[in-house]
């Protein structure tokens, strides 16, 4: 999946997304498949307000420089009961090319936003790993297209949410997005 990667970089994630689902669409039915046409933009305004309390406390109350925010989906395939977003601050802005820094974080979120939307496919996941289904090929390739597509449209929505909020003060920092564990997959909102 290099090329998504490369997409990702670029920005490019609805393209990133019809690729990603298209592959998806070619393989037999599984309930992975619910997650065709499925964003997350029901979100945007929840994380919008999210950020920019985060933005607030972190420079206002703690008196933080923050350069960067972090938005991050929990370990989504093993954690089935809440998949949820949670936000992390850096002082200091990093590159993408050594992605050690993501543990050297200033601020974190004591809250964090419950993502819902996607339950059947929580219980998809559960199902898979209990039943042991990545000893099925297809079955297997499904449920890795569909991680890519759940942590595409979470960079859909954070690219949804930093575009509507381009006038909030935390607007002028980075934002970083991916899924634990699946830093490979880092989307970068300027």
């Amino acid at each position: 999946m290099e090329h998504i990667q490369e997409l990702i970089q670029a920005g490019n994630i609805d393209e990133a997304i019809r690729q990603t689902e298209a592959k998806l669409s070619q393989l037999p039915p599984t309930d992975f498949h619910q997650v065709i046409g499925k964003d997350l933009l029901h979100h945007a305004s929840s994380l919008g307000a999210f950020l920019s309390i985060f933005y607030d406390i972190q420079t206002k109350e703690e008196e933080l420089d923050i350069k960067a925010i972090y938005v991050e989906l929990n370990s989504f395939t093993t954690q089935f009961d809440r998949w949820f977003l949670h936000l992390l601050g850096y002082e200091s802005l990093f590159s993408r090319d050594n992605l050690d820094w993501l543990t050297d974080f200033s601020a974190e979120s004591d809250k964090s936003i419950t993502i819902t939307g996607y339950e059947a496919l929580q219980e998809a996941n559960k199902r898979y790993m209990q039943s042991e289904g990545y000893r099925d090929d297809l079955l297997r390739e499904a449920c890795e297209l569909h991680e890519y597509l759940v942590i595409l449209r979470l960079h859909q929505l954070v690219q949804h949410t930093v575009a509507a909020h381009k006038d909030s003060a935390w607007a002028a920092v980075t934002v970083f997005a991916a899924a634990h564990d699946y830093e490979d997959l880092m989307y970068t909102a300027k």
